[in-house]
């Protein structure tokens, strides 16, 4: 009887490399005539929008804008301290490059962009502020394979075949999706008897909150908090005054993205773009209204144990053809998700004005390695500072002022990772999240702070191994062989199926059948029933 062949249909990623680069981005930046002019910056807040990204041998190319909003002082025409901002979406451009080797054109990488340094100057006419950023750029770049893999071969006694077989641990790739939700809210400021004269600068943030997979969809669901620093009219003094207002967890949101083939049960990978957001004050600064658009791609994956073919042979007299296949597979582990706390104090400079007030406090945090110990995954980094806050002055004013902090706390923790045994020389992908940040002024010059993040961690490894992708047994003749023999095609034909069951070469099937030719050409066989003629003169010893 003829050998029977079980097959399996998979869509495979695989990660050729990761890596990072860093690059200085300038630019400047003109306040326009109708504002009033800049004495002293205050703060600057950069975010970096990637807008394209492509592959090329050995390297992802990226190109962006860095958005960036001013928060500076200077003088009203009656001689009073005055907070203005300005808002530019696309300040500052930015283009760059990150080497990965092996990457090739048709291969797809996920790109990010933070801001490591920046450093602001105003100018002696108070309009000009030039920009100077240091950005690290990261980019991972990954390979699809959509494969037919051979799980199972059999024949009837007496024939009998030498199977090896392995069993794999896989992420189908089910497909990815674009998402896109509307952020609108109406958000009361309660500022007592204080008018709000203007918004400064409005941040927002989204987080997570579940990750889950319908049909023909991939959700990401969480919720939004707000930031808002503005002007406002001290009621004592009657001079400006900066207030910062906080909203957590306000609001939910859903983003769906579209991916036919999903259904419960699959695993939701997002990767969300920072939100753009604005904001601008109604009933006489009573109200803050908020648009905005936040926007992700969502990726949807199915996990699975695939048995495939490492070995098929004949032990009988049954002649066997077999296509082997060198194949990349992304083996991973389960994510493993642990809160940490930084503690710990930092010091103004002598440069900078000593502390009345704080104000704000934001932290951000960056992963700088990551290891796999005895079953434990190590990973180290650091946390990053910056305070917003009321400088003590001699003439009983309020100046305001922004400092930050670099490698402010150190982040140390170990996570246990069950599957590290079996992921022998893996690679441990870590991430951390900021959830909290808590400051408390300690003296004119100290601030205590305690920050709790989340760290997340996953085991990976790209490993390549040859797999039976197709096999079928070879035709046989009794006596001379015929001189042409006439083929219908079946559902699980393949040119390679055809040409070696009837030893023959591709290219000898694709001279003598013209309509054949065609197809392929088109990107397909014939239909199912359809004839093919195998001519005597395309006989070769191809085995």
């Amino acid at each position: 009887m003829a050998l029977r062949v079980k097959d399996d249909a998979v869509q495979l990623e695989a990660i050729i490399g990761t890596n990072s680069a860093q690059t200085v981005a300038e630019g400047t930046v003109t306040i326009p005539s109708s504002m009033l002019a800049a004495d002293r910056i205050v703060k600057v807040t950069a975010i970096p929008h990637i807008k394209e990204k492509w592959v090329e041998e050995d390297r992802v190319n990226v190109e962006g804008v860095i958005a960036v909003t001013l928060v500076y002082t200077g003088r009203s025409n009656t001689g009073q301290a005055y907070y203005g901002n300005l808002e530019i979406a696309d300040g500052v451009p930015f283009s760059h490059f990150v080497d990965i080797p092996g990457v090739l054109p048709n291969m797809q990488s996920q790109c990010d962009a933070n801001i490591l340094d920046l450093q602001s100057t105003v100018r002696s006419d108070g309009r000009t502020v030039d920009l100077d950023l240091v950005l690290e750029i990261s980019a991972t770049a990954r390979e699809s394979q959509e494969l037919t893999l051979v799980t199972d071969a059999m024949v009837s006694a007496p024939d009998k075949l030498k199977v090896a077989k392995d069993t794999l641990r896989i992420e189908d790739l089910i497909g990815e999706g674009t998402a896109q939700a509307e952020l609108r809210e109406m958000i009361p400021l309660s500022s007592g008897s204080t008018p709000i004269l203007r918004l400064l600068e409005l941040q927002g943030q989204f987080r997570i909150a579940e990750k889950r997979v319908a049909v023909d969809r991939g959700i990401i669901s969480g919720t939004m908090s707000y930031k808002a620093i503005c002007a406002a009219v001290n009621g004592d003094t009657g001079e400006e005054q900066v207030l910062v207002y906080r909203w957590d967890n306000i609001s939910r949101v859903e983003l769906s993205a579209e991916i036919p083939g999903s259904r419960s049960g699959m695993i939701a990978y997002p990767q969300i773009a920072p939100p753009v957001i604005s904001g601008r004050l109604l009933n006489e600064g009573q109200m803050l209204a908020v648009e905005g658009v936040l926007a992700a791609v969502v990726k949807v994956v199915q996990p699975r144990d695939v048995t495939v073919v490492t070995e098929l042979s004949s032990e009988g007299d049954l002649e066997v053809g077999v296509r082997r296949e060198v194949i990349r597979i992304q083996q991973l582990g389960d994510t493993a998700v642990k809160d940490i706390y930084v503690d710990g104090t930092v010091e103004l400079s002598e440069s900078r004005p000593p502390l009345e007030r704080l104000l704000d406090m934001e932290a951000k945090a960056a992963i700088t390695s990551a290891s796999v110990v005895g079953g434990r995954a190590l990973v180290t980094g650091y946390v990053d500072l910056g305070a917003t806050y009321v400088g003590r002055a001699d003439d009983f004013s309020q100046p305001v002022y922004h400092v930050t902090w670099s490698n402010a706390g150190i982040l140390e923790t170990s996570i246990s990772v069950p599957i590290a045994s079996a992921l022998a020389g893996a690679d441990v992908v870590a991430d951390v999240t900021i959830q909290d940040v808590r400051a408390e002024l300690l003296s004119r010059e100290t601030i205590g702070f305690h920050v709790t993040a989340t760290v997340s961690c996953r085991l990976q490894q790209t490993i390549s191994k040859e797999v039976v992708a197709e096999a079928v047994d070879l035709r046989k003749f009794k006596g001379r062989s015929p001189t042409y023999t006439c083929v219908t095609l079946q559902p699980d034909d393949t040119l390679w199926k055809l040409a070696t069951k009837y030893r023959t070469s591709i290219e000898s099937l694709l001279e003598g059948n013209p309509v054949l030719a065609e197809a392929v050409t088109a990107g397909d066989l014939p239909s199912v029933g359809g004839k093919l003629f195998i001519t005597k003169s395309g006989i070769s010893s191809l085995v």
